[in-house]
């Protein structure tokens, strides 16, 4: 957390401004659970390596999210649910 707001306040951005560096720090890793549901990993104060996240990925989640949610396109068509863990 302290990275995104390192980052963040450095180039004084709002949040719905996104870039490669600010999405990196956000997002360590993500695990496709099913065609509909996501999580996404923020590496918390151990960054592991590939085969460390693959051998793991089963307890992160099990991990009490930090946010809960869903995207769906206007349309309606796509649905996705999501969750944030801090590994």
């Amino acid at each position: 957390m302290d990275k995104i707001n390192e980052i963040i306040g450095q180039k004084n951005l709002v949040i719905d401004t996104l870039d490669s560096e600010i999405l990196r720090s956000f997002i360590y890793k993500m695990i496709s659970v099913s065609q509909n549901e996501i999580v996404y990993c923020i590496a918390g104060s151990k960054n592991y390596s590939d085969d460390e996240f693959k051998e793991r990925r089963f307890d992160f989640l099990k991990t009490e999210p930090i946010v809960v949610g869903t995207y769906q396109t206007t349309d309606g068509l796509t649905k996705m649910n999501y969750r944030v863990v801090v590994i």
